[in-house]
């Protein structure tokens, strides 16, 4: 009885990283088009997916997993508000239009993103790592990388924008102070889950990114 149930979840699995990938792709097509500003609309729309399929891909998600996921959401908000409000936390920066409504001028699907980001690098840890620490610090990294390869063409497809157009030093270290933070309450709590749709999250990211920088280099 045992196989069947395996093969259902390695088709949820796989129909998952395909839509991720339809997704993505139709993305990369379509901010190449003459319907840019559409999809650009619909990036929020491409976050809240990509989201819900990563806890939907989480085996044994529990209340414990939500709350910590909920608890990433609303900090990396509220660092987010601190942050374009006084310029004392990543710079001074301003968002634009392409994530969607906002709350005291910071999108509310940003907050959804540190959370998303984090959440999947501390599972990714959890299943190769064994120090604490060190688990900690390799997580926190990733949502960083990720962040590095956004900033180079932030301006472009209008997600925000840095004063004088130059991303300040202070910005990736705070984002890496911030995401270590957070994974530091991630890590235990995903200690004995896993999630196989992880790694395609990031990865998808990473690569989507990185072809949005090479063709607007």
């Amino acid at each position: 009885m045992q196989y069947p149930l395996s093969v259902k979840a390695d088709q949820k699995l796989t129909i998952s990283v395909g839509i991720l990938l339809l997704f993505h792709f139709c993305g990369l097509i379509g901010f190449h088009s003459v319907y840019r500003d559409w999809f650009l609309s619909n990036t929020p729309l491409n976050l809240v997916l990509a989201t819900s399929l990563l806890l939907l891909n989480h085996k044994e998600l529990t209340l414990k997993m939500v709350l910590a996921f909920a608890a990433v959401f609303v900090s990396g908000f509220a660092v987010e508000v601190a942050g374009v409000k006084t310029g004392a936390v990543f710079g001074s920066y301003h968002y634009g239009d392409a994530f969607g409504p906002k709350l005291f001028g910071v999108p509310f699907v940003i907050g959804m993103n540190w959370a998303a980001l984090c959440f999947a690098s501390a599972t990714l840890v959890n299943k190769y790592l064994k120090s604490y620490w060190l688990k900690a610090m390799v997580a926190a990294a990733v949502p960083v990388s990720i962040d590095f390869l956004i900033e180079r063409v932030c301006e472009a497809f209008d997600f925000w924008y840095w004063e004088n157009s130059q991303v300040p030093l202070q910005n990736f270290i705070a984002w890496y102070v911030c995401s270590f933070l957070f994974v530091l309450l991630l890590i235990p709590v995903l200690r004995d889950s896993k999630n196989p749709f992880a790694p395609y999250f990031l990865l998808v990211q990473f690569i989507f990114f990185l072809i949005l920088n090479i063709t607007h280099s």
